[in-house]
């Protein structure tokens, strides 16, 4: 099978040759690191490097214009003030600094997102090629302030449920485009929750965005590709509202946030793909010896039957991650995930 045929095998809950696996991001000092190379990593490395390790897939999220205003500080696409700190970039002023002004707020044009990087891993290489557009929850919390988005929520003000409606379109317009632009699937990224449950009751996320989510997964589903929903943090609370709907796929399932991957398999695995579940933390601090032994505990509970791509929760490895342990994350996956093998052949259960 090449890279897209097993993921797409998987994605269906199918068995593929082996496990598919993958990461959404390789930050270019890693790449360099695992290529034993000095100086900027670009394109070329990064597709070296993801060979190396026998990916399958990554995803690329549409890049927005950033406009300088000096002293490191800069004002993106919607609005929203920023500010590089070293490697990061904080929000200094909200795109909508008051809930009150929610009203009048506009949306960017889709079409001013800059899809270059999509095309090129598209038409220039063999992976499975995922696009990221967010979800209802984490494209209208984006625009504020958290705390007082989640006051406004709390307090059930209608102009947060009038936006997050216009962020579904404006969501689903550059799904459009990126599916134009050549992607094989769709992320949906919603970050709605943190290590002990949802940022919001779950009722309460069941009353104002699941409609909403609904809305937005089968219109990319009718778009004709596969959609996945991703989320940090605890989502027990939610995961059966999330089976309902006509996703391909669940990724992060944070094993610190108490995601029982081999549980969630045997509830869920006739309905959702799972992906994910690589505690990231043993990444950076264990040895080769402990990330093994760990890759393949994770690949009995989650891999049998099929039905399940192998990344870390997160599915961003940074720079600052040890190359010899990554490397033994991805031959680990590459021994233990073949599907040759009995113990992953057998469906969870039986």
């Amino acid at each position: 099978m090449n890279h897209v045929e097993r993921v797409q095998v998987a994605l269906a809950r199918g068995r593929p040759d082996r496990v598919p696996a993958g990461e959404f991001e390789l930050e270019p000092g890693l790449v360099a690191a695992l290529l034993g190379r000095e100086g900027p990593a670009g394109f070329a490395e990064e597709v070296a490097a993801r060979e190396l390790l026998g990916m399958d897939l990554l995803a690329v999220t549409p890049q927005a214009p950033l406009k300088e205003e000096g002293n490191d500080c800069y004002q993106d696409i919607w609005g929203r003030r920023l500010r590089r700190q070293g490697s990061l970039t904080a929000v200094q002023v909200p795109a909508i600094p008051a809930v009150k002004e929610a009203a009048s707020y506009h949306l960017p044009d889709a079409s001013a997102f800059d899809l270059r990087s999509l095309r090129r891993w598209r038409e220039e290489t063999d992976f499975f090629v995922f696009a990221f557009v967010d979800g209802p929850f984490q494209g209208t919390n984006k625009l504020f302030d958290f705390t007082d988005f989640l006051l406004a929520v709390a307090g059930r003000e209608g102009a947060i449920s009038d936006l997050a409606a216009a962020v579904v379109d404006f969501n689903l317009e550059l799904a459009r485009l990126c599916v134009q632009a050549g992607a094989h699937g769709l992320f949906i990224g919603d970050d709605i929750a943190y290590e002990r449950g949802t940022y919001i009751h779950p009722g309460l996320w069941r009353e104002i965005f699941l409609p909403l989510l609904r809305r937005q997964v089968e219109a990319i589903k009718a778009m004709g590709v596969p959609v996945l929903y991703h989320s940090d943090g605890n989502l027990q609370a939610i995961l059966p509202d999330l089976a309902t709907l006509p996703l391909d796929g669940i990724q992060c399932l944070e094993p610190a946030a108490g995601m029982d991957i081999g549980a969630i398999k045997k509830e869920y695995s006739g309905r959702l793909c799972l992906m994910g579940n690589f505690d990231l933390d043993l990444l950076a601090t264990g040895t080769p010896e402990t990330i093994t032994a760990a890759v393949q505990q994770l690949l009995l509970a989650a891999a049998p039957g099929g039905g399940y791509i192998f990344s870390t929760s997160s599915g961003i490895l940074s720079a600052d991650l040890p190359p010899r342990n990554v490397l033994a994350l991805y031959q680990a996956v590459a021994k233990y995930g073949a599907y040759k093998t009995s113990q992953l052949a057998r469906v969870p259960g039986s």
